[in-house]
């Protein structure tokens, strides 16, 4: 390769020669320097943080908060789906480490779980369906649960014709189902839930590297997150496009 002296190159250019000969994106690895494992774990306050945005109600009928990004690929996402005589109304969005813990707890001393005395085998059935605190995708703003949370919605002709559309067009604003049909381990089938990948596999990538078991803590069953290695039984048995 010919001879290249830094004073023909601006900054920008020896960046862009970086990431061609290194391939480095360097466009992510900047946005990974700024997340934290506070972050990751949803222990921070989302309403608070400038990256986030309240969901306007035209969109959802509940108080909702995303990732900027993932809000404006949304809102194309909506607005072409509506010309199908569709609406993708939110749900749920943004949970927080404490969000997550109020559900999961309520679920743990729920007549129908705390009757089983074995925390572990307690732990395995929540895990079915509800993330442990400091585990969940819905931490990171770039998770959305859209129009019903039922399966059995699903099998009528308005809910295949919505899933049908998802699965045909939602990746063409960054959507994926991360818990798709298939899948051996892990939650349940979720045809309502959808991730803003552009976001959502840097998170996770940097919650791999960042995020501990002993970060898991706080809530009952915690001591569980180990022994069940929800890390791969549970955060990496996702749509393997969402990896």
């Amino acid at each position: 390769m010919r001879f290249i002296s830094n004073s023909a190159l601006s900054i920008k250019a020896i960046f862009a020669l970086l990431s061609c000969f290194f391939g480095l994106n360097l466009q992510v690895y900047a946005q990974n320097t700024g997340i934290s494992k506070v972050f990751l774990i949803g222990r921070d306050n989302y309403a608070t943080d400038t990256s986030f945005i309240n969901v306007s109600n035209s969109y959802t009928n509940n108080l909702v908060y995303l990732k900027k990004d993932t809000y404006r690929n949304y809102i194309k996402m909506y607005d072409a789906a509506l010309k199908e005589n569709i609406k993708l109304t939110i749900i749920s969005g943004t949970r927080s480490f404490f969000d997550q813990r109020d559900k999961w707890q309520s679920k743990w001393n729920n007549p129908e779980f705390n009757k089983i005395h074995d925390p572990t085998t307690r732990a395995t059935k929540l895990l079915r369906w509800w993330s442990m605190p400091g585990t969940s995708r819905h931490h990171w703003g770039t998770e959305i649960d859209i129009v019903n949370m039922k399966l059995a919605f699903y099998k009528t002709a308005a809910g295949r014709k919505m899933y049908t559309w998802m699965c045909e067009n939602a990746s063409k604003y960054g959507f994926y189902q991360p818990f798709n049909a298939g899948r051996t381990t892990g939650y349940q089938e979720e045809k309502w839930h959808w991730s803003y990948l552009p976001l959502s596999k840097v998170y996770l990538k940097e919650y791999l590297k960042q995020v501990h078991y002993s970060d898991i803590a706080g809530f009952p069953g915690c001591a569980e997150a180990s022994k069940l290695a929800v890390f791969e039984s549970q955060v990496l048995a996702i749509n393997p496009i969402c990896k």
